[in-house]
């Protein structure tokens, strides 16, 4: 037997040790991943379908909050292009900046945007065995919970940005993603309570 075939065995010996329910959930998973990533990049991302309007939101939203924590409108979102060299080639990249008197603050980009973590929250919510009542109100309730925390996370960045530039890179690259993350795998844990694998049927609404 060749080690291909040995690995093979051994993953299908352990997937037959997995409870039925269990392999649903795995299953619909990959099924999702596969036509979210297929919509995604065949339909909707080169014409930024989804990335321009919620990038729009975010940056509106992120402006909106600086205005009311510090009571002035001197706060602007504006679709603007950032500029980036790599190879020597310039790339233009679509952001929403947010300025304060016509001056920089935080640029958002689509990959800021929250997207892909909605996706990331609502496939789990989709493959879990819970009823469709379950499923709505912790989809729409969870997509707003994330949407906030993301708000929240820009507005930070931004503050940063103005006030202590120094602790930028690890809020953006560590700090705040845990957060996000961490708010995402709460949301989970209280989707997922009173929801069995094993007795699906016996799930609380």
């Amino acid at each position: 037997m060749s080690v291909f075939q040995s690995y093979k065995q051994s993953i299908s010996e352990a997937l037959a040790t997995f409870p039925p329910e269990v392999k649903k959930f795995l299953l619909r998973s990959f099924v999702l991943f596969i036509i979210w990533k297929g919509l995604y990049l065949f339909l909707w991302q080169t014409p930024r379908t989804l990335d321009g309007p919620l990038t729009n939101i975010v940056g509106d939203q992120s402006a909106w909050l600086f205005n009311t924590l510090q009571n002035t409108k001197d706060y602007q979102a504006v679709p603007k292009y950032s500029r980036m060299v790599i190879e020597g080639e310039e790339i233009l990249s679509p952001i929403s900046q947010v300025t304060y008197q016509g001056r920089k603050v935080v640029g958002i980009a689509d990959g800021c945007n929250g997207l892909e973590l909605f996706v990331l929250y609502i496939g789990f919510i989709l493959a879990m065995p819970a009823g469709l009542k379950r499923k709505l109100l912790f989809g729409i309730g969870g997509l707003a919970v994330i949407h906030v925390a993301n708000i929240l996370r820009c507005v930070g960045l931004g503050a940063l940005l103005m006030h202590m530039d120094e602790y930028f890179e690890i809020a953006h690259h560590y700090v705040f993603k845990i957060v996000i993350y961490a708010t995402i795998f709460a949301l989970w844990v209280w989707f997922s309570q009173r929801i069995s694998f094993l007795n699906p049927r016996h799930e609380a609404v």
